[in-house]
């Protein structure tokens, strides 16, 4: 039988170059000791309660979960727990419009006016996008949505716009000129969407952003009225929202309902994976909308259409946070290594905003 004698040195010449050229080689993980230990720190302190999840070209790079959902019933946080996501709705919401306005059905500086009839004179020159980017210039009056709302958002907000008051018919500043952030802007705007749209603003984000996303436990909370009072909203699989410090913890009180388009969604951590993969994709906006939300990559920081930009250790961030009432979220993406941030928290005193600094450092440590 005929024998190959250089056939292994070959082989084993072959594998000591890929050794050490890298080729081959398992790929170092990403460090992210010192996020973990912090977390765990303030976990054992009563400071941290949620979720922290990190992803990285649409991998699961770190996930962290503590804390407990349900003092009461002593439920623990899980990755599946859903929170309250608050003024993180408003990434949403835009998401919802800029969705209408790719199908023809709104457009971005189009007058509010043009999709909700009954707004006062003084508001005309108001467009889509002035309220997007927080510069139209009209009153936060989101005291008064909750004061009138009995049964639903669109009743509310007639009710609402019936009732202006001449000093809140005026514009603080003409349309488009400064910014002022206003949580009532995104009410006229969900208000406008659910018109355009033609079926309840619920609905809508539903059928236009949750389900071609794949986002399987995100949904708007719904009204909750008993004997005409304001009812909070508790579910199973909800995250209970806590508000003190750590020593004195009080249960929150709050009706996220009333906020249709500026804080009303709920979800879990996985669904802001989802959301983030559908961005990568282009299926649920495309690539030169979403550029129109962020500012593009030459963007000076501040707050685009929903989005807010900002920079880290040099890094480009883009995404929104939102709560402070029993409930603490933080959702960015750092478009220049493919990556993402979520973290969810039921104390309305956590403090993640450090979460941001500490990713995008260990996001340049490798290209």
């Amino acid at each position: 039988m005929q024998k190959f004698p250089l056939v292994w040195p070959v082989i084993a010449l072959f594998a000591g170059l890929l050794a050490s050229t890298g080729a081959g080689a398992k790929t170092p993980a990403w460090d992210f000791t010192a996020i973990r230990e912090r977390l765990d720190g303030e976990c054992r302190d009563g400071k941290f309660s949620g979720v922290v999840l990190i992803r990285i070209r649409g991998e699961n790079a770190f996930e962290h979960a503590c804390g407990s959902a349900d003092r009461l019933n002593d439920v623990r946080v899980t990755s599946a727990t859903r929170f309250k996501i608050y003024s993180t709705s408003k990434f949403i919401t835009a998401l919802t419009v800029m969705r209408l306005v790719e199908s023809g059905k709104m457009r971005l500086d189009a007058p509010i006016r043009d999709y909700v009839g009954d707004v006062p004179d003084e508001w005309a020159p108001v467009t889509v996008r002035q309220l997007l980017n927080h510069t139209s210039g009209t009153a936060d009056l989101t005291g008064d949505l909750v004061y009138h709302f009995r049964s639903d958002h669109s009743a509310a907000m007639r009710a609402t716009l019936a009732a202006l008051k001449p000093e809140q018919q005026a514009l603080a500043t003409p349309p488009g000129a400064k910014f002022a952030y206003s949580n009532f802007g995104y009410e006229l705007l969900a208000d406008a969407a659910a018109r355009a749209g033609a079926m309840p603003f619920a609905k809508l984000v539903e059928a236009m952003v949750f389900e071609p996303a794949g986002m399987t436990t995100a949904s708007l909370e719904s009204p909750k009225i008993e004997l005409g009072h304001l009812v909070p909203v508790s579910e199973e699989g909800l995250a209970q929202g806590y508000n003190g410090k750590p020593e004195k913890i009080d249960q929150a009180i709050n009706w996220a309902f009333v906020q249709q388009g500026a804080g009303a969604v709920r979800m879990a951590a996985g669904d802001f994976a989802a959301l983030d993969d559908a961005l990568r994709a282009g299926t649920l906006v495309s690539a030169a909308t979403l550029e129109t939300m962020t500012g593009g990559p030459k963007a000076k920081n501040g707050y685009h259409l929903g989005i807010v930009t900002r920079t880290r250790d040099g890094l480009r961030m883009q995404g929104h946070d939102g709560g402070n009432n029993g409930y603490i979220t933080n959702y960015q993406r750092f478009p220049d290594r493919e990556a993402m941030l979520v973290s969810l928290s039921n104390l309305g005193f956590s403090d993640t905003w450090w979460l941001n600094e500490a990713v995008a450092k260990v996001l340049n440590t490798r290209p």
